[in-house]
């Protein structure tokens, strides 16, 4: 048998058996279900050969198989996975509560990490109901990424949704009303959202920078509080972040707290153990281990070289009195704002400013777009009403705003006279703008490439932040071969693009929200037009080209304007990490911590508008660094590294071999099925090329091209990837385990080096403790005494192996002389699959008394801290009441009280966790065959 690495065998997400054919075993007769009906057949008709009897086999088997592989996911993601992902997965699974923080450094997949979690939680758990909570600006990345690399489709829960959902005509909880959601943290906190939340549960719930989810002793945020909540009401739960907490164990505690309250204890005792000085961090690295993902660049390689360079150059004299006198406007209309507090018109003027860096052409098209619709707002009656309006616009967005022909006639004016006298000043900037004949930024992009391209570079990549210069770029560069890629369009157009620039196209010009979820590695030049107001802005656009799969060194070329505000600001932030960056390594995983707790966006334009000084930004930057680098030096202390301790390049090369093989097989079983049964033609039709097939859309209206092939899939993303999770393949997979494709009885041989002839019966066996187990387990009945439980053991091992529909067609005589006795062939097999039933129980039990055990010493450990605490508190309260005489009945009444519901919790817990290890299970006969040995050669 195959080398068992996950136990619990997986079952197609959305599989149910029929009402009429659940699971039951009389336990009088020994008779399971299904069994009388499949026995009189067998005894009413002597069993032929048909192809529906194999493909039933094999629909259970492809689904239940994966016990005996290394990893289903493989076979089932567009991805190339990563042996610290694989590890990743492996510890999560083998794991008795599936609740992790996984703190890997920036770039090292934990979307793809929790990918495949999810998709083993699915298939070996029977894990549904999944909810993702992530920022605002990755949502729509997450919905991308867990589609197109994992078949699985989300659904964005937003206002809009939850309102269509909360409608006359929809009576369930919205929240319930979808199995996949995807939420931003921002709307998951909304109190008037809440309610619902809090009555739906969860399979498996995901919260992406979990760092967000902030609580120390002194207060909760209103996040800490709903992520609790959650906590308490979903069975698999994942934090993921690269910096889980900044300097404070305090908040280390609560995100630990969120997993299992009883790993860490009572909080003032972990406070007195592990917050003062010169703790022993050591011990609590021990308690910590058993829910802590965490690897570095550095421990799992595979990382070519990077190299940033920072395009440096002064506009021409025209451009910089456009600049200044654009930055001037843009100040005076942000204090404004500000006074008034319009937070829309502050938005717009922080777009602005963005502008004033990306490019003279862009910045030039916006002023006059604002001015035409500043004076259309002059003829509006509603004007006031028009002038005062506020957005609410989501701050996580600004940074992905590509187009901003929608907000531009947002105005802080109050009355007519203000609003002429902004339009006037627009015009003076407008003609200013139209005056600019040359521009010098765009003189050096091309002279770069230029340069690139003598050396042999033949590919480069070009992000923009706007639309209006990505435009302007790809005419200025029309001697080149250009390709765009941006936020508007479709998937097919994406996906055309991608393929262009990886096959033709010399140059792809990218916004930034259009390059979220794409990976470039065929390109190693990168050239970040704009510099963005983010430098892990700049760390995730690096990212798209430097990962694993790349293969030559990267270089980064970011442009930056002299003597601008968003220089000045990157400048003091560049400077201070590479002192962090010489002192402790690279300073990615700080990035995002710092960006959050700086607010980037507010701080530049208050520098902008004279707010703040560049002293004053100095010194917040630094202080929120050195936080930074605290965090980050005690998450590597705490955290013990995980040993990988096997060859990646072998490991790829076997794994990949299991995944190519599960792969034909289930396109096997598509093709055998079309031929039998025209069912399989309403959701796929073999393509016009060899591997390519016809996938009908859900309503029937349209068709999509799709593969088997995963490596296809991987390379041309426009492919509907063809695995267990596409609703074509689901449907056909289901189709065939049903009653009504028939398909009980029939005739398989199997490879033996020993002629023999008898029954095959396949039975579905379910184990219920902790999770609900599932398996397909074969029975070989042969009459014949000399056939050993050993010898018959090994034939039942080949049909786990083996690919049914691998069968050739065969007529035997024999067949009828084994119906004639199928009462006997019935008899051996219902005493084989009691013993085998038996033998698996005795090893779940084993394993639970292995998982169990520290389960209930750590369950013990923490009530019993809870309760010296609380008798602690207890017997100062009776001494103060003695000595003192003070009134303390009632406190020590509530303590008391605290200390037996204390005691009682405890110990229902422990009897709930030791009641684990009773196993229930069922056995269903889903269907049963004469077996016929035949040589290898055959």
């Amino acid at each position: 048998m195959d080398e068992i690495l996950f136990e619990h065998s997986p079952v197609l997400p959305g599989s149910r058996l029929p009402d009429d054919y659940q699971n039951q075993h009389n336990t009088e007769t020994g008779e399971t279900h299904g069994e009388s009906g499949i026995h009189s057949m067998m005894k009413s008709a002597m069993p032929e050969f048909n192809w529906n009897f194999l493909l039933r086999i094999e629909a259970f088997s492809l689904q239940l198989a994966y016990s005996h592989n290394k990893m289903l996911s493989l076979s089932n993601s567009r991805t190339r996975i990563l042996a610290h992902q694989i590890s990743c997965a492996h510890r999560v699974m083998t794991s008795l509560k599936r609740r992790f923080l996984i703190a890997d450094e920036v770039g090292l997949g934990k979307t793809i990490e929790a990918g495949l979690i999810i998709k083993e939680l699915e298939y070996r758990h029977r894990h549904r109901r999944m909810l993702i909570v992530c920022p605002a600006s990755l949502q729509y990345q997450w919905q991308q990424e867990m589609q197109s690399k994992f078949n699985d489709r989300f659904v964005i829960m937003d206002r809009k949704e939850l309102n269509r959902l909360s409608g006359p005509r929809h009576s369930v909880n919205p929240w319930e009303a979808h199995e996949r959601i995807i939420c931003s943290i921002d709307f998951m906190k909304n109190r008037r959202y809440l309610k619902s939340l809090e009555t739906a549960s969860w399979d498996t719930v995901i919260f992406d920078e979990a760092h967000r989810l902030r609580r120390d002793s002194r207060r909760a945020t209103l996040a800490y509080e709903a992520a609790e909540m959650i906590s308490e009401r979903t069975r698999a739960l994942l934090l993921l972040t690269a910096t889980p907490f900044r300097g404070n164990l305090e908040e280390l505690y609560y995100l630990i707290a969120l997993l299992d309250p009883n790993i860490l204890g009572p909080f003032q005792s972990y406070y007195n153990d592990y917050c003062l000085e010169n703790a022993d961090l050591l011990s609590l690295r021990g308690k910590i281990a058993p829910v802590l993902i965490r690897r570095t660049k550095l421990e799992v390689g595979g990382f070519t070289r990077r190299s940033a360079r920072t395009v440096r150059f002064e506009l021409y004299p025209d451009e910089r009195e456009l600049y200044e006198a654009t930055t001037l406007y843009v100040a005076e209309e942000f204090n404004r704002a500000m006074q008034s507090e319009n937070r829309a018109v502050g938005f717009v003027m922080t777009i602005f400013q963005k502008l004033l860096d990306s490019s003279t052409h862009a910045l030039g098209c916006a002023l006059e777009r604002r001015m035409g619709r500043l004076e259309e707002l002059l003829t509006k009656v509603d004007l006031v009403r028009r002038l005062d309006n506020d957005l609410g616009v989501d701050a996580d967005l600004v940074d992905e705003m590509e187009d901003v022909d929608d907000i531009v006639s947002l105005s802080s004016a109050k009355t007519i006279t203000e609003l002429k006298m902004e339009i006037e000043t627009l015009r003076r900037l407008v003609d200013m703008s139209h005056m600019i004949k040359v521009n010098k930024k765009a003189e050096k992009l091309k002279g770069l490439i230029g340069t690139l391209r003598k050396k042999g570079h033949r590919k480069v990549l070009i992000f923009t932040q706007f639309r209006t210069t990505q435009e302007y770029l790809r005419e200025y560069l029309s001697g080149y071969d250009v390709e765009v890629f941006h936020g508007s369009q479709n998937r097919d157009e994406k996906e055309w693009a991608i393929a262009r620039f990886r096959d033709e196209a010399e140059i792809l010009i990218s916004t930034e929200a259009g390059g979220e979820g794409r990976n470039m590695q065929f390109c190693h030049i990168l050239v970040n037009y704009d510099l963005p107001w983010s430098p892990l802005k700049i760390v995730q656009l690096i990212g798209k080209l430097h990962r694993f799969g790349q293969s030559d060194d990267v270089f980064i070329y970011n442009f930056s304007t002299k003597n601008t505000v968003a220089e000045r600001v990157l400048e003091i932030l560049n400077n201070k990490l590479r002192l962090f960056e010489e002192s402790i390594g690279a300073p990615d995983v700080l990035l995002g911590q710092i960006e959050d707790e700086l607010k980037l966006n507010s701080l530049l334009m208050e520098m902008a508008a004279g707010i703040r000084s560049t002293q004053s930004m100095s010194r917040e930057v630094e202080r929120r660094i050195e936080l930074a680098r605290q965090g980050y030096e005690k998450i590597s202390e705490l955290a013990v590294a995980d040993r990988m301790d096997f060859n990646y390049d072998e490991y790829y090369r076997v794994t990949m071999k299991e995944r190519m093989f599960s792969n034909r097989r289930i396109e096997c079983f598509v093709n055998t099925l079309g031929r039998v049964d025209s069912y399989a033609a309403q959701f796929l039709r073999p393509g016009k090329a060899r591997g390519l097939y016809r996938v009908v859309s859900d309503d029937g209206s349209g068709e999509a091209i799709g593969t088997f092939d995963s490596v296809a899939a991987l390379e041309d993303e426009g492919l509907d990837f063809l695995a267990f999770g596409h609703p074509a393949v689901d449907r056909l997979v289901e189709h065939c385990r049903g009653p009504a494709f028939g398909g009980f009885t029939g005739i398989e041989s199997v490879v033996s080096d020993i002629s023999f002839a008898g029954m095959v019966f396949y039975y579905l066996a379910s184990f219920t403790s902790m999770t609900e187990i599932r398996e397909i387990i074969p029975v070989v009945a042969i009459l014949d005494r000399e056939f050993t439980a050993e010898r018959l053991a090994t034939i039942e091992d080949e049909l786990i192996r083996q690919e049914h529909l691998d069968a050739v067609p065969v007529k035997d005589v024999r067949a009828g002389i084994i119906a004639a006795k199928a009462d006997d062939y019935f008899a051996e097999a219902g005493k084989r699959i009691r013993m085998k039933i038996d033998a698996r129980i005795g090893s779940l039990r084993q394993d639970l008394d292995v998982s169990i055990d520290p389960e209930l010493v750590k369950i013990q450990g923490s009530y019993d801290r809870k309760i010296e605490e609380l008798e602690e508190k207890l017997g100062l309260l009776e001494a103060q009441l003695k000595w003192y005489g003070r009134n303390l009945k009632g406190t020590i009444t509530r303590t008391r009280n605290r200390i037996r519901k204390t005691r009682s919790d405890r110990d229902a817990t422990l009897g709930m966790t030791r009641g684990y290890l009773g196993i229930g299970h069922s056995v269903e006969l889903l269907c049963a065959g004469v077996l016929l040995s035949r040589d290898r050669s055959v």
